[in-house]
């Protein structure tokens, strides 16, 4: 599947995904845990994109 890079600053967290300032969600895995990022936090996200649309982080990086 296509995917991307996406670099954003947290604007909320839920059990299963992100949600970026400009609403973008991505939704993690089970390795990943949201509480991990702070809101407010700036965040680079490489992601796939399912069949069903959803953005699935692959890897997250803190920016500084």
């Amino acid at each position: 599947m296509a995917g991307g890079v996406i670099v954003g600053i947290v604007q909320a967290r839920r059990p299963d995904h992100i949600i970026f300032r400009d609403g973008t969600q991505v939704f993690l895995t089970a390795k990943q845990a949201a509480s991990e990022f702070a809101l407010g936090i700036s965040l680079t996200v490489a992601y796939t994109i399912k069949k069903d649309g959803r953005k699935m982080a692959d890897n997250i990086w803190r920016c500084s």
